[in-house]
C-alpha cells in the first residue's frame, strides 16, 4: 500500500514533501567543518552522517585500502576504550603500539622464511608474543560493562567506505545527542584504531578468498591506470604490510575537518545544535593545507575494448561506457537515459531481452561506477538464460542501445520514466538515512550539497531530444569496454599452464596497468610457451618465478 500512495503521488504531481533550499540550514565551522541541518519536528530520534571527501580514489598505492580500514576499525562498533585518550605505559595505546612493532616483526619473518626456508625462525616465538598481547588487549575491552556505546542507548552506527568518500551514519534517541557530538568528536581527535590489526587480516582474507571480480575486472580494463580502475585484490601485499601507525598519519588528513561534512536530520533545530557541534567538532585542531593528489586523466573514447574472464559460476555479460562526471551538463540525460532502459520491471532491457525474447535471466543498469566526482562508467550486467550465449545476448543488448539513439521514445515509456525519478525522490524524502545520503553525495560528487535538490528540477526540463544526444555521444563504441563472464573454471587446465598463467599475470598486474593490455600480454606469453618442450616450459616457468616478490611467489 505504501508504495501504491507513492506511485499515485508522483503521477499526480504531488511533490508536498519534496526537500526545498530553505529546509536545510547550512553553517562553515572555523576550523572547516560543514554542518548542515534538516529539521523535521515530531521525531523523537535523529539521524547524523558524517562525510569525508576523498575515499579509495585519494590512496596512495602504498595505503590502497585505507578507506576501507577505517570504515572497520575507526567506526561500527564503539567501546569506550576506543575514547581513550590515555597514552601512558599500560595503556591502551601503549598494546597498540607493542602490537604494531610484533606484527612487522613477524612479516619481515615470514618473508625471510620463504627466502631460506633452511635458515633457524623466530616465528613461533614472535607468534606466542603477539597471541599474548592480543589477549591483553581483548581483555580491555572485554571488561567494559557497556560494550557498544550507541547499542546501549538504543542506537546503531554503520559505514561505508567508496571511491568518492567515506560515509558514516548513526542513529540514536534525541536525548543522546550531546553524547553523540562528544563521542564522534573525541573519536577523530585521538584516532585510537584499535581493532586494526583483527580489520586488516579479515579484509586481507576477504580479498585472497573472493580474488577478482566481475565488475573489479570490467572497472581495471575501462579505467586502465587511474585509481576508479583499481581492484584492491592486486595490492594485498601492501596491505598487509600496512602500519596502524601509517593509516593514523593518512586518516589525520583524510578525516580533517577541511574534508567533513555533517549531516543532521531529525527534531533538531539549528539554534539549539550549533554551540553543541561548534565545542565539539569545532575543536578539532585544522590540518595543515596539502594539494589534492593529482589523478591522471582517461580519455573518454579509448576505443572498444573487449576482455574474457573464468572466474567460476553462472555465465555474465558486464557493458560499461565511459561517462562524464556527475557536475557535467550530459550527466542527468544519461540518468535518464539509464531509466529508460534498466528502470525497474517496466525498463527497456528487462521487458524485451527477459520478458519477450527470453535471452536473460536478469538485468541491472547502474550509474556512476565506481564513483560520481571523476569520470566513471554507466554498467549493465545480464545473465543469460540457459541455451542462450554471450554473443547473442551482446547483440541484442547493442540493439536496443541503437533503438535507443536513433527511434523516438513513446510519450508512455517517457512518463514512466519521470514517475520513476519522482518515485525514488519520494523514497529519499521519506527516509533520513537516505536523505542524509543524498546530501553528502551531492556534496562529494557535484560539489554542492544543493544539487541534491536542483538535479530534480532539471531533470523536469531534459526532453527525450537531449537523452537520445547524449546516448549518440556516450555510449558508442569508443566509449565501451565488454566483459564476457565465461562458465567454468580452470580446473581442467594443465597444471603447468596453469601455473604459468598465474605467474604471468602476477608480473603483468606490478608493470602494466592496463587491464586490457596485461590480459593479451598473458596470452600471447602462454601461446608462445606451447611451442616449448615440457623440460623449457618448466625451466621458463623457474626463470618467471624468480623474477616475483617473495610475498607474490
Amino acid at each position: 500500500m505504501r508504495r501504491l500512495a507513492l506511485l499515485l503521488l508522483a503521477a499526480l504531481g504531488l511533490n508536498a514533501q519534496a526537500l526545498h533550499l530553505d529546509e536545510v540550514q547550512e553553517r562553515r565551522l572555523a576550523n572547516g567543518v560543514r554542518l548542515l541541518v534538516v529539521e523535521r519536528r515530531g521525531l523523537n530520534a535523529f539521524h547524523a552522517a558524517l562525510v569525508f571527501r576523498g575515499g579509495r580514489a585519494e590512496e596512495p598505492p602504498a595505503l590502497a585500502g585505507a578507506t576501507d580500514l577505517l570504515a572497520r576499525t575507526l567506526y561500527g562498533a564503539t567501546w569506550p576504550e576506543d575514547l581513550e585518550a590515555s597514552k601512558g605505559a599500560g595503556s591502551l595505546d601503549a598494546l597498540l603500539k607493542e602490537e604494531e612493532g610484533l606484527l612487522e616483526s613477524l612479516r619481515l619473518e615470514r618473508l625471510r622464511q620463504r627466502k631460506d626456508p633452511a635458515a633457524a625462525s623466530q616465528a613461533s616465538a614472535l607468534g606466542a608474543s603477539l597471541w599474548t598481547l592480543h589477549e591483553a588487549v581483548r581483555a580491555r575491552f572485554s571488561s567494559s560493562p557497556l560494550m557498544d556505546v550507541y547499542a546501549a542507548r538504543g542506537g546503531r552506527q554503520t559505514a561505508v567506505a567508496s571511491a568518492d568518500a567515506l560515509l558514516v551514519q548513526t542513529e540514536l534517541p534525541m536525548a543522546a545527542f550531546e553524547f553523540w557530538c562528544h563521542t564522534e568528536a573525541q573519536r577523530l581527535a585521538i584516532l585510537q584504531l584499535s581493532r586494526f590489526s583483527e580489520a586488516r587480516a579479515a579484509l586481507a582474507a576477504e580479498l585472497r578468498g573472493q580474488g577478482s571480480q566481475g565488475l573489479a575486472l570490467l572497472q581495471g580494463a575501462a579505467l586502465p591506470g587511474h585509481p576508479y580502475g583499481r581492484d584492491l585484490a592486486d595490492h594485498l601485499p601492501a596491505l598487509e604490510a600496512m602500519r596502524r601507525s601509517e593509516l593514523q598519519t593518512w586518516a589525520r588528513r583524510a578525516c580533517g575537518p577541511d574534508r567533513l561534512t555533517v549531516v543532521l536530520i531529525g527534531g533538531l533545530a539549528m539554534e539549539a545544535v550549533l554551540p553543541l557541534v561548534e565545542r565539539s567538532f569545532g575543536a578539532l585542531p585544522t590540518v595543515q593545507e596539502a594539494e589534492d593528489p593529482l589523478l591522471p586523466e582517461i580519455p573518454a573514447d579509448l576505443g572498444d575494448r573487449h576482455i574474457q574472464a573464468s572466474l567460476g559460476g553462472a555465465p555474465g555479460l558486464l557493458v560499461g561506457w565511459r561517462i562524464p562526471p556527475r557536475p557535467d551538463r550530459e550527466h542527468l540525460a544519461l540518468r535518464l537515459a539509464a531509466c529508460l532502459l534498466g528502470g525497474g520491471p517496466s525498463g527497456r532491457l528487462t521487458q524485451r531481452l527477459v520478458h519477450q525474447k527470453a535471452l536473460a535471466q536478469s538485468v541491472e543498469v547502474r550509474m556512476d561506477l565506481p564513483g560520481g566526482r571523476l569520470p566513471g562508467l554507466l554498467v549493465i550486467s545480464l545473465v543469460p538464460t540457459e541455451g542462450h550465449s554471450l554473443a547473442e545476448l551482446e547483440g541484442a543488448l547493442h540493439t536496443e542501445i541503437l533503438r535507443l539513439q536513433q527511434e523516438p521514445i513513446p510519450a508512455e515509456e517517457w512518463q514512466r520514466a519521470l514517475t520513476q525519478i519522482d518515485v525514488d525522490q519520494l523514497r529519499v524524502q521519506d527516509e533520513p538515512a537516505a536523505l542524509a545520503r543524498a546530501l553528502c553525495l551531492a556534496w562529494v560528487e557535484a560539489g554542492d550539497w544543493r544539487q541534491a535538490e536542483q538535479e530534480l528540477q532539471r531533470l523536469r526540463n531534459v526532453g527525450p531530444e537531449a537523452v537520445q544526444a547524449a546516448a549518440r555521444t556516450w555510449l558508442n563504441p569508443s566509449h565501451r569496454t565488454t566483459l564476457w563472464l565465461q562458465a567454468g573454471t580452470d580446473a581442467g587446465q594443465d597444471p603447468l599452464e596453469a601455473e604459468t598463467a598465474r605467474v604471468l599475470k602476477a608480473l603483468a598486474a606490478t608493470r602494466i596497468e592496463d587491464l586490457a593490455q596485461r590480459e593479451h600480454m598473458v596470452a600471447e606469453g602462454l601461446r608462445q610457451l606451447r611451442m616449448l618442450s615440457m623440460e623449457e616450459r618448466r625451466r621458463t616457468l623457474k626463470l618467471l618465478e624468480a623474477q616475483l616478490s617473495p610475498e607474490k611467489r
